[in-house]
């Protein structure tokens, strides 16, 4: 625990939603932190009673995440961590402008990205090279259907964080070991790695072959694609050659990635949406460049298309589909 000598760890987090919440209010709990939560849509509600967190990982509640400080603008002040989990959604806004004011108070706080899919770390790098950049890939079932109420489905709480590269001058490696006993002390399980670009690849696995499979399909659920004879073919055939990929530029990936994600696939209760398909419904935009458009540029570029013929045919199909669907 804290004692009163000990100084705590400031930490913002923006986009304060489902994950940004849950994930902050665990760390919270290991009580030497000061948390600043930037919140927009639900600003009123978090800052009138705080986040009900509806869980049964923690036993009976309620769970209530109450941040010590809830604003609704980056603020311009010094931060150890400033931690980002807004979706990576480049043509809608630049996540880089919207965390500079915080960035430029906090010359050597640490940027962690809890984010998903490839190239998300370039943009912050370009436009803060000083500043260490901590990248993260969560492993959690959670929603906030309503504001102020996030729900976590199972029990599984899990980030796996690394360094995306050493910066001269400011010890990176250290900010990363802090910040995974931070997130072990609270409760998290946690891995620290040296090879975050790997995990990156093993859960693009299950989000680049089942969002398009869902949304090509028309079936739009997993339980539905994974019960079409065809389009569980389908999925099958993207996850291996996603695998196979991965491995060809380097990255070893487990021997039953597949089965795995095909296991938690079918896991998944009956009429579980895939985050695209939410977002289509809702109307918001896509994580497109991150899980999908990204990774096909890598396989371009490194003449590696032949790996992947069934997901280039998806990853085609679904832009037709878009472009028709941008139309309506």
């Amino acid at each position: 625990m804290t004692t009163s000598s000990q100084p705590r760890v400031r930490i913002l987090t923006i986009g304060t939603g489902a994950i940004g919440a849950y994930y902050t209010w665990v760390i919270q709990r290991c009580g030497r932190t000061i948390i600043t939560a930037v919140c927009r849509s639900n600003y009123e509600a978090v800052k009138a009673g705080g986040i009900e967190i509806q869980t049964t990982a923690w036993g009976e509640g309620p769970h209530i995440f109450k941040p010590d400080h809830v604003v609704n603008t980056v603020p311009a002040e010094t931060y150890d961590y400033i931690i980002v989990c807004m979706k990576f959604l480049p043509k809608t806004y630049d996540i880089a402008a919207i965390i500079e004011p915080a960035v430029k108070a906090s010359p050597n706080a640490s940027i962690v990205l809890i984010q998903n899919g490839l190239g998300v770390e370039e943009p912050i790098q370009k436009r803060f090279p000083r500043n260490p950049i901590l990248s993260a890939v969560a492993y959690i079932g959670v929603t906030q259907n309503t504001l102020g109420v996030v729900y976590h489905s199972g029990k599984t709480q899990r980030i796996i964080v690394g360094l995306f590269k050493p910066v001269e001058g400011n010890d990176g490696q250290r900010a990363l070991e802090e910040f995974g006993d931070l997130c072990r002390d609270g409760g998290l399980e946690t891995i620290v790695t040296d090879d975050i670009q790997n995990y990156r690849w093993q859960k693009l696995v299950w989000n680049a072959a089942m969002n398009p499979a869902c949304i090509v399909s028309g079936l739009w659920t997993v339980s539905n694609v994974l019960s079409d004879e065809k389009w569980e073919k389908i999925a099958l055939t993207t996850k291996k050659e996603i695998t196979a990929l991965a491995t060809a530029l380097g990255y070893k990936m487990p021997d039953n990635l597949v089965e795995r994600s095909m296991i938690t696939s079918r896991s998944l209760a009956d009429g579980y949406k895939a985050s695209m398909i939410v977002d289509l419904e809702a109307g918001r935009p896509i994580e497109l460049e991150a899980i999908i458009t990204n990774p096909i540029h890598i396989a371009e570029e490194k003449q590696l298309l032949h790996l992947i013929p069934t997901w280039y045919g998806l990853y085609k199909d679904m832009m037709v589909y878009l472009e028709q669907r941008s139309k309506v």
